[in-house]
């Protein structure tokens, strides 16, 4: 069946123009996936034009219906030809005003933060996104500056250690790979730090490079920043001495070590992270919190004049799915300290 006689219903009759349900409903069959129809294992998968011929009856028959199933997927813009329509009908108006604000700037940052920041504690769990070492590869240069200085030529060798399991050469040459990429990032922020230029840099002890003192050419040196560290006036040798790091105490050490882990959380979070595919979060109702979700909806009931039975049923049935999940999560006693921390600064968020 074409797609043309499939929304032939739709179309206007003046001009010859197609009435735009018909474009909205094409963005929700080929660009954001909904799932319309139940496809049996012995039967072959929907059709695009299956899609479109089930989603404009389906509109036809109950506005109101299709909102609520789809609407979350609209894109905001969408709204503007809904609000043209059906003016008398109270529930598609009230509908209609709940996804208006479901799609508000204010309500889609803060579910995109909440799906972030589950998206982070998954990481934490399952991945090693967020080990020291490979936070050191995203953001070389603040990690020298809050950490790197003041570590051990010992507390190096452990930290750089491969284990016996990355004992391949495949996974060598990554390392290799990453660490060369890690010395251009950390040069090209040095370079956006200090203003400087390819002829203002020499090579550092740890292999990778740093931009000569600025002081000579502007007559006096900067001001020192909290974690930073000193560049020497006069040029740095090609083959320096041993590394000598800084001494700072203990407690001095673990709280810029928090500084620098709040950072890359902060940076994953605001969406910093250049190299990592937000969309695949950001756009994902895995990540949502089930919990607050929940507590929204038992605070919209508890707020609600009606208290209609609708809403009242919506918060239960929420309540279900989270029990679900945290029966699962509970038999796991493990507990990480990231975690730990994370839920600290969480409120801080």
């Amino acid at each position: 069946m074409e797609e043309s006689s499939v929304s032939s219903g739709l179309k206007e009759e003046s001009n010859n123009e197609v009435d735009p349900i018909v474009d909205i409903i094409d963005y929700l069959v080929r660009c954001a996936n909904v799932f319309f129809k139940n496809a049996s294992v012995n039967n072959p998968e929907v059709r695009n034009n299956d899609k479109i011929q089930y989603a404009c009856e389906f509109y036809k028959q109950s506005p109101t219906k299709f909102l609520l199933q789809f609407g979350k997927y609209l894109c905001a813009n969408h709204l503007q030809y809904f609000e043209k329509q059906h003016l008398d009908n109270k529930s598609y108006q009230k509908c209609l005003a709940e996804l208006k604000l479901y799609h508000s700037n204010e309500s889609r940052n803060k579910r995109v933060r909440n799906r972030r920041y589950k998206a982070m504690q998954k990481l934490q769990e399952d991945t090693d996104y967020f080990t020291e070492k490979q936070m050191m590869y995203r953001n070389p240069l603040l990690y020298d500056q809050l950490i790197g200085q003041y570590l051990t030529d010992d507390e190096i060798r452990e930290r750089d250690a491969v284990g016996p399991e990355n004992l391949t050469l495949l996974s060598m040459i990554l390392d290799t790979v990453e660490r060369n990429e890690m010395r251009q990032t950390k040069y090209e922020q040095m370079l956006n730090e200090d203003g400087g230029s390819s002829e203002d840099t020499v090579e550092d002890s740890s292999g990778g490079i740093s931009p000569q003192s600025n002081s000579k050419r502007n007559g006096a040196c900067k001001e020192k920043q909290w974690g930073s560290f000193d560049v020497p006036d006069t040029e740095v040798p090609h083959v320096p001495d041993k590394r000598k790091p800084t001494m700072i105490n203990a407690n001095e050490r673990n709280l810029l070590r928090e500084e620098f882990i709040h950072e890359m959380y902060t940076s994953f979070i605001e969406g910093r992270d250049i190299n990592f595919d937000y969309n695949s979060v950001d756009n994902d109702e895995e990540y949502d919190d089930l919990q607050q979700i929940s507590q929204d909806a038992e605070d919209k009931y508890f707020d609600s004049e009606e208290n209609d039975a609708r809403t009242l049923e919506e918060h239960m049935t929420l309540i279900e799915e989270y029990g679900r999940k945290k029966s699962v999560e509970s038999s796991d006693s493990n507990t990480d300290p990231l975690d730990v921390y994370m839920q600290h600064i969480s409120y801080k968020l």
